[in-house]
C-alpha cells in the first residue's frame, strides 16, 4: 500500500528510515510548502495519489485489517459518499454545515444520525481519489475542516460506519507541545475564514465566534463610491459590521434623546426598521434626522472628538451634517442629518445626499416608537408614508421584492 505523508515543510527531524526495509520504499514525504525551484506538478499533493481509493488517518493511528474491509465494502457500495470510522474512544459528532454566502455566515448544527457533512472527532476517512480531485484544495489547514467546508458545497455525505481503529502512543506527548499545536490549528483557522470571507461562525452549542471587524480594526469593506464592494460581490453587510452599525446608532440616539434633541430614524434606517425591525442586511450606515435648533443641544456635534466610550464626533468636510464613527480605527459609521423647519415643511439644513428631500413636519408630530435593532427607536409618526415621499410610492414593497437593488440600481 503506498504511504503519502503531508507535512507543512521540510519535515525535521527527519524520519530515520530504513535502506532494508521493503515497505518503507512505499513511503513519500510530501512537504506542502511553497518551495521555488518546484513545477506546480510537484507542488500539489494529489500528484501522488495514483490508487482509486486514498485511507486519511491521523497521527498515530494503528489500522485494523477487519475494520479497514469494512470501510471498503461501504466505499464501493457508496461510491459518492465518504466512509469514516473513529479511532479509539474518540467520540464522533455528525454535524450538518450550513454556508451562508451571502451573510458571510457559517453554521454547524449536530445530527444524530450517521450522513454528515462534517464530523467532529479523531477518525479515519476514506474517500474516492476521484473526489478529492474535484476540491480545490482537499489538504488546505486545518484538517480535516477545511476538506468538509469543500466537500459540502458539492453535496459530498461523510457516512460514519461501526468500528474502531486503534492509537499509538500519542504523538504530542507534553503540554507545551500540545499548546503549540492548538495555536497552529486557530491560526490556520483564521486564515481559512479570511480567504472564505467567513465572519461568524455559529457552533452546534449556538455559541456564535466572530471573525469579522472589531472596535481595534479597521472595516470589512473599503470606500464606498457608487455601490459598496460586498453588493457587488452579491453579499449583504458583513454581519460584523451590520453589528458594529447598530451599536453606533444605538448609542447616537441614546445621547441625543439624553440631550432633549429631537430626533428620528431616517430614510434608510427607518426602511429597515418597517421592513425587518433592524438595520438593512446591506445598510452601509445609520441615518438619523434631527431638528437644526437642537444641535447646539449636544456639545459633541459642535465640538467633535471621541466620547467616554470611544465613539467618534465629526462634522462633514462638505456640508452641515455630522457623522459618528464607531472609533478611531473602525469606521463604520451613522450619520446625523440636521433639518430646518419652514412654514410647515422640514428642509435639509445645508447639506444635499441622493435620497434625502424635505418633507411636512407633520410627519414628526408627533413621533412615534419603532423596533430598531433591538430597542425601540423614534420614527415619523407615518413611517410608510413617508417612505414613499422620500423614495417613491411602495417604498416598503420595491424593497422586499427588489433587495439592496432598490437602493443601488
Amino acid at each position: 500500500m503506498p504511504v503519502v505523508i503531508l507535512c507543512q515543510g521540510i519535515q525535521y527531524p527527519p524520519f530515520q528510515f530504513s535502506a532494508t526495509n521493503e515497505t518503507l520504499r512505499n513511503v513519500k514525504i510530501v512537504p506542502l510548502e511553497f518551495r521555488l525551484k518546484a513545477s506546480p506538478h510537484e507542488l500539489n499533493p494529489l500528484t501522488y495519489l495514483n490508487t482509486e481509493y486514498v485511507l486519511i488517518v491521523p497521527d498515530s493511528t494503528r489500522v485494523s485489517r477487519r475494520v479497514l474491509q469494512q470501510m471498503a465494502i461501504a466505499a464501493t457500495t457508496f461510491p459518492s459518499q465518504g466512509i469514516a470510522v473513529g479511532v479509539t474512544n474518540s467520540r464522533l459528532i455528525c454535524q450538518k454545515v450550513k454556508w451562508n454566502y451571502v451573510d458571510w455566515t457559517l453554521q454547524y448544527i449536530k445530527d444524530s444520525g450517521k450522513l454528515c457533512d462534517a464530523i467532529n472527532g479523531q477518525h479515519v476517512l476514506l474517500l474516492k481519489t476521484s473526489l478529492l480531485k474535484t476540491l480545490p484544495q482537499p489538504f488546505a489547514l486545518p484538517f480535516p475542516e477545511s476538506l468538509y467546508l469543500q466537500t459540502t458545497v458539492r453535496n459530498i455525505k461523510i457516512q460514519i460506519v461501526d468500528g474502531k481503529f486503534g492509537a499509538g502512543r500519542s504523538v504530542l506527548k507534553s503540554p507545551a507541545a500540545k499548546q503549540k499545536a492548538t495555536k497552529i490549528a486557530r491560526e490556520a483557522r483564521i486564515s481559512l475564514y479570511k480567504q472564505l470571507g467567513v465572519k461568524m461562525v455559529i457552533r452546534e452549542d449556538s455559541r456564535v465566534h466572530w471573525f469579522g471587524c472589531k472596535r481595534d480594526t479597521q472595516r470589512c469593506f473599503p470606500s464606498v463610491q457608487g455601490t459598496p464592494s460586498y453588493i457587488l460581490s452579491g453579499r449583504n453587510t458583513p454581519p460584523c459590521c451590520r453589528r458594529n452599525i447598530r451599536r453606533t446608532a444605538t448609542h447616537v440616539l441614546r445621547t441625543l434623546l439624553q440631550a432633549g434633541v429631537r430626533c428620528w430614524l431616517e430614510t434608510t434606517s427607518l426602511l429597515g426598521a418597517v421592513v425587518r425591525g433592524d438595520i438593512l442586511p446591506w445598510a452601509e450606515y445609520a441615518e438619523i434626522g434631527i431638528h437644526a435648533s437642537d444641535v447646539s443641544r449636544v456639545s459633541l456635534l459642535q465640538r467633535g472628538g471621541a466620547d467616554s466610550e470611544g465613539f467618534i464626533w465629526e462634522r462633514a468636510t462638505k456640508g452641515h451634517y455630522y457623522r459618528v464613527a464607531y472609533s478611531a480605527t473602525n469606521s463604520i459609521y451613522a450619520l446625523v442629518l440636521p433639518f430646518t423647519a419652514k412654514n410647515g415643511t422640514m428642509w435639509p439644513a445645508d447639506w444635499v445626499m441622493a435620497h434625502q428631500k424635505e418633507f411636512p413636519e407633520r410627519h414628526l408630530h408627533p413621533l412615534a416608537q419603532i423596533q430598531f435593532g433591538g430597542h425601540q427607536a423614534p420614527a415619523p409618526n407615518d413611517a410608510r408614508a413617508f417612505l414613499d415621499l422620500k423614495l417613491g410610492n411602495s417604498a416598503v414593497e420595491k424593497c422586499n421584492k427588489l433587495g439592496p437593488k432598490f437602493l443601488y440600481p
